[in-house]
Formats: C-alpha cells, sequence, structure tokens
C-alpha cells in the first residue's frame, strides 16, 4: 500500500508540471464547453433541456483528453526517456506503476467533469438535472476505456512527436463528429457514417443516457459493447507494455 501511495504521488506531481496535458484536460474543454454554451444560449435559450445532452458530451471530451493526453503521452514520454528501461532488474512491480497511471487518469477525469458541470451551473446558469448513480456508473465504463486508449497509443508511438501528432489529428474529429458539441443528428449524412468510427460517439452516447437515467437500456447496449472492447484491448495492450523487459 505504501508504495502504491507513492508512485500515485509522484505521478500527480508528474501532472502538475505537465502543461499540454493540464491545457488539453482542463482548459481547453472548459473554453470549448462555455463558448459553444454562450453561442447556444443566444440562439435558442428558450430549450435549456440542451445542456442535458451537452453537459455530458462535453465530459466525454474530458474523457478522451485524459486517456490521451495525460496517460499515454507521459508513458511515450517515460518510454523516449528510457525511464522503463532504467527500470529492469530493480524491486519496482510494474504493476504498480500502471495502477497510479490509471488513478491519476480517474481523478483527473473527476476534477475535469466537475469542472465542466460548476461551468454549466454558475456560468450559463444551465439547469443540473442527472441520475446520479447512472451517471457514475456510465463514466467509469466510458473513462476506463478511454484510459486504456492512452495504453493503445503508448504501444503503437515510441517518439512524443509522433504520438502528439496522432493526438491533434484525432482531436478534431472526436470533438465535433462524436455528439459531443453538435448533435449527431445535425450532421450531413455523409459525416454520420463517418461517425461510427469515432470511439467517442458511444462514450458521448453511454454518458448522455446515463445523465438521463436511460443507462439500463437497450440503446445503451451497442454503446457498452463497443467501450468494453477498446478496454479489454486497451488492458491486454498496456499489460505487455509494462512489462520491463519489453520497454
Amino acid at each position: 500500500m505504501q508504495s502504491m501511495y507513492m508512485h500515485t504521488k509522484m505521478e500527480l506531481r508528474l501532472l502538475s508540471r505537465d502543461i499540454i496535458g493540464l491545457f488539453f484536460v482542463f482548459i481547453m474543454p472548459a473554453l470549448c464547453f462555455y463558448f459553444f454554451g454562450k453561442l447556444f444560449e443566444t440562439q435558442h435559450a428558450e430549450d435549456m433541456q440542451y445542456f442535458n445532452q451537452y453537459i455530458p458530451g462535453m465530459i466525454g471530451i474530458v474523457l478522451f483528453t485524459a486517456g490521451f493526453f495525460i496517460v499515454g503521452l507521459q508513458a511515450v514520454i517515460d518510454r523516449e526517456k528510457g525511464v522503463y528501461k532504467r527500470l529492469i532488474g530493480t524491486p519496482v512491480r510494474s504493476v504498480l506503476i500502471l495502477q497510479a497511471m490509471v488513478i491519476k487518469g480517474m481523478l483527473a477525469v473527476v476534477v475535469g467533469s466537475l469542472e465542466i458541470i460548476l461551468i454549466g451551473r454558475l456560468g450559463l446558469n444551465a439547469p443540473i438535472e442527472l441520475n446520479v448513480a447512472q451517471f457514475v456508473l456510465s463514466m467509469l465504463l466510458a473513462a476506463s476505456a478511454f484510459i486504456s486508449v492512452g495504453f493503445i497509443v503508448a504501444r503503437f508511438f515510441h517518439r512524443f512527436h509522433s504520438a502528439m501528432a496522432i493526438g491533434f489529428v484525432t482531436l478534431y474529429p472526436m470533438l465535433f463528429l462524436s455528439g459531443a458539441t453538435i448533435p449527431i443528428d445535425s450532421l450531413p449524412s455523409s459525416l454520420k457514417t463517418v461517425s461510427l468510427f469515432i470511439p467517442l460517439r458511444y462514450a458521448v452516447h453511454l454518458l448522455q443516457n446515463g445523465w438521463a437515467g436511460k443507462l439500463f437500456t437497450s440503446s445503451s447496449t451497442w454503446d457498452a459493447v463497443v467501450l468494453g472492447a477498446i478496454l479489454v484491448l486497451g488492458i491486454i495492450l498496456g499489460r505487455n507494455f509494462y512489462k520491463w523487459d519489453r520497454a
């Protein structure tokens, strides 16, 4: 337990110095949320139920950025610096590093999600009407899946610049084609087809169902299957990645 605490403390210290991760998890989603919220507020002020879809959607962006930029990018940086190779032959257990990274990612998700909710309530005067239990369950599955995406990124990209480039390339489709900022129904038919291949689409829809108390309905089944498959893949690759003899 003491080792777990020390490794988690170290990861949180690294997070406090991670300008890129802090920006993409706590600043960029908050600014986008406030901007699009104000834009909607001036155009459709009478339909405040929009926020019951929009808030969980933007929380989905937090999940993606936390998994990619805080977990995945940090793992790539550590490998590029040779951190894992230096751990070969030491008594440090790889599973402790893996667990500390997961805890760091989950804490970032919780803080980022609370930030979005507070901005919605205090900054945009949005109604906060959610099923807390179902939303927490949906967020646990979605957050776990996207933290595992970080390990998938770390498994296939060995250099910071290549991983960062992929992050920028995937960020905009995740932002605009997942239903997080623009409802899927508002997209042209061609982009609706493209959105089927955007993993965040399924997380956003699951979060929206959890928020509305519709988590245990048939409309959530495919979302859970897709996210579950991503989670399993991430666990397999993460276990392989955090073996010092393969770092």
